[in-house]
């Protein structure tokens, strides 16, 4: 992408550290129309989070008690009125599904220096009971690559652990969970996110979110987090 003052576009170098970010980011322009979100947030909410026809209109994904408050950020910062220190709110997010997210939001003013208007980047950072496994994907690549150069090493004997990245971990609770849901875990458990898991099973991504809401029932957690501890504290690979 092209550089433009006001971050009404986003440069490249910086697109790639947001779209490694497992918080959500948000930019709204000058204009209060919304210009940029990353993957995170895109998946946090099930949807593609950025509309530019919204304008000064709340994203639907705003939590219905937040609404006012964010068109009241996007009307401050027209008028010139927005403080230039960052801000930061605690607001819930719903998802697509209608799953409501705790947050705390950084709302941060970037002035361009030619009018009283800013550009906003929100930062979402999901409350920590309901932090998403999110990895950066050269993070991902990184480990791919270290399963292969085990599993190579196994085959001629010279140590590693042999396992492959299809290892189905092993639990006494997961024998409650369907074949397909404990294809969800696995994947979970190797870093991959709804949108990769979908891809990989070939499924939606309403399908896989339906998954995980059912492996929380049974398993009785609250968030991908709260499973993904559990699961590697007392789970032996087989």
């Amino acid at each position: 992408m092209t550089a433009r003052n006001g971050m009404g576009t986003v440069v490249v170098p910086l697109q790639e550290l947001l779209e490694a970010m497992s918080d959500g980011v948000l930019i709204t322009d000058e204009n209060g129309r919304c210009s940029y979100s990353n993957p995170a947030l895109d998946d946090m909410v099930g949807a593609k989070a950025c509309d530019p026809s919204l304008g000064e209109d709340a994203p639907g994904w705003v939590g219905l008690p937040h609404q006012n408050d964010y068109r009241r950020f996007i009307t401050r910062s027209l008028n010139g009125r927005i403080p230039r220190r960052p801000q930061s709110v605690s607001w819930n997010l719903m998802s697509l599904d209608g799953e409501s997210i705790p947050t705390q939001t950084k709302i941060i003013p970037m002035h361009n220096g030619t009018g009283p208007s800013a550009a906003l980047l929100w930062i979402f950072s999901p409350s920590p009971s309901e932090v998403r496994v999110v990895q950066d994907p050269r993070r991902r690549e990184l480990e791919a690559m270290m399963r292969r150069i085990s599993d190579e090493l196994g085959r001629f004997g010279i140590g590693g652990s042999g396992a492959t990245a299809d290892t189905v971990p092993t639990h006494p609770d997961l024998d409650l969970l369907s074949r397909r849901e404990r294809d969800v875990v696995t994947q979970l458990l190797q870093g991959h996110r709804v949108v990769s898991i979908a891809e990989l099973l070939e499924v939606s991504e309403h399908t896989v979110r339906n998954h995980l809401k059912s492996i929380f029932r049974k398993l009785g957690v609250h968030s991908q987090a709260e499973l993904v501890d559990r699961l590697h504290s007392s789970s032996v690979a087989s």
